[in-house]
């Protein structure tokens, strides 16, 4: 890669990837604050927010079409646009969170009880439900702008206003969860009080950074830009259904691989939950890479720069699997190291954990050449709906299934069952390759009809 372009990329990857990296330190310290309460409260913890995340994937599919259209506008220079899309993705989650809120709030047990007896693990996650319902509103609020602002390029902001936030949630965390000082000890209540309180505060200073600083963000502005939003609503949507039912599908699809571990046992489940955070962490290094592809092609598209969209795309699907492969080589070197600190040596969830270690490690690196094909390339170019599909075939008819016969019919070992996870990442990425490869993803989705787009070849690249 050229210097010039290696900058760019840096200069939108390494902040989208730190906040990333401060994100799942901060999914790290839920469960790890809470590991001394015994395997019920990491279960909970994780299995409440592995419900919390089926909502999130809702948000991140709303968030994501905003980001595509926002950066395809901004390279074409309409700011009016801009504003118009961000107003309307904030308010069409705004709404649609409404009854789901309720649901979270009115049936947490009903809702737990599909997936585990252990009456304990239940009490807990109940708790963190109800209490977190507040968390989902303002988490679609932040997902909303940092989408938008990474879109245009501008990714220093999010970085530093989550940073903030994240720090303020890790300290409350230690506060409320054991009790010190002044504070209550309400421990896995505690989490869920001390994310609330967190992404409170970071969308106020959202609000307040942005009308300071008097960005095309701010809330006067995105007021106007709803006074025009009647002509995006449309072009919002066919972007958006496809991006949501897919967030929502996977999200579901991942909360059903969870409820299979606590069908295993509980130990199974906190295993996973143990696991699932440093999986993130691993997930973090690399999304700011995919982020930076998103918008690099998706700017370079809204300016019909096709073919430097293409050439884009070929070097980021190279590199970022060759990064990952380096990445998980030294997870596991490290593994003697951190992973003492936080189990006991010898035990059966010591010994559990370390397996899914190594599946994790060893395989992550399909997982990132998916990530960016898929939200790198093909999303980028408004390619959604070939995506849902391959999402479906892939988890739904394939990885699904075989989890469900290796658990209930073959009685494996969870880590064959975890494994069998993985067929769901080899058979998208059969389907990815080939749909990149035809550029059917190649288009101008800011033109009126779309027709600006690249003419397919006879015979696919």
């Amino acid at each position: 890669m050229s210097t010039p372009l290696v900058q760019q990329i840096l200069r939108l990857a390494l902040p989208v990837a730190m906040q990333s990296v401060l994100i799942s330190l901060l999914g790290m310290s839920d469960v790890f604050m809470v590991a001394p309460l015994g395997a019920e409260a990491i279960a909970a913890i994780g299995l409440g927010a592995k419900l919390h995340f089926v909502l999130i994937m809702v948000m991140a599919g709303m968030g994501s079409a905003v980001s595509i259209l926002v950066a395809q506008y901004h390279g074409r220079g309409d700011t009016v646009a801009s504003q118009s899309i961000l107003s309307l993705g904030i308010a069409a989650g705004l709404i649609l969170l409404v009854p789901i809120s309720v649901a979270f709030f009115a049936f947490p047990r009903q809702l737990l009880s599909l997936l585990s007896t252990d009456v304990t693990m239940i009490d807990l996650g109940v708790q963190y439900l109800r209490l977190t319902v507040p968390l989902l509103f303002f988490t679609h609020i932040i997902i909303a702008f940092e989408s938008a602002l990474r879109a245009r390029a501008e990714t220093m902001t999010p970085l530093i206003l989550a940073s903030g936030a994240i720090v303020m949630n890790i300290v409350l965390n230690y506060l409320l969860i054991h009790g010190i000082g002044p504070f209550p000890e309400l421990g896995v209540a505690g989490v869920a009080i001390a994310s609330d309180i967190a992404r409170f505060v970071q969308v106020v200073l959202f609000l307040v950074y942005l009308s300071w600083y008097g960005h095309a963000f701010r809330l006067s502005q995105l007021i106007n830009g709803a006074k025009v939003i009647s002509r995006y609503v449309a072009k919002y949507a066919r972007t958006a259904w496809p991006l949501t039912v897919n967030f929502s599908v996977w999200g579901v699809g991942t909360f059903i691989y969870h409820g299979i571990a606590s069908k295993v046992g509980t130990d199974a489940l906190a295993a996973l939950s143990l696991i699932s955070p440093i999986e993130g962490l691993y997930h973090s290094l690399f999304f700011g890479l995919v982020t930076a592809c998103s918008v690099l092609i998706g700017q370079s598209l809204g300016r019909s720069e096709f073919d430097h969209a293409i050439s884009l795309a070929k070097r980021f699907a190279l590199f970022a699997p060759m990064g990952s492969m380096l990445v998980g080589l030294l997870i596991l070197a490290s593994t003697p190291v951190f992973l003492p600190w936080l189990l006991p040596e010898g035990t059966a969830l010591y010994t559990l954990s370390q397996s899914l270690l190594w599946v994790m490690c060893l395989t992550f690196w399909i997982k990132v050449l998916n990530m960016t094909l898929i939200v790198g390339v093909l999303r980028a170019g408004g390619d959604a709906k070939y995506v849902l599909y391959i999402d479906m075939i892939a988890m739904w008819v394939c990885s699904i299934p075989a989890v469900l016969l290796v658990a209930f019919v073959f009685e494996l070992s969870y880590p064959w069952i975890y494994a069998t996870i993985l067929v769901e990442e080899f058979v998208k990425a059969s389907l990815v390759i080939q749909r990149a490869r035809r550029k059917k993803w190649v288009k101008n989705l800011t033109e009126a009809s779309n027709d600006d787009t690249y003419p397919e070849p006879a015979i696919a690249a």
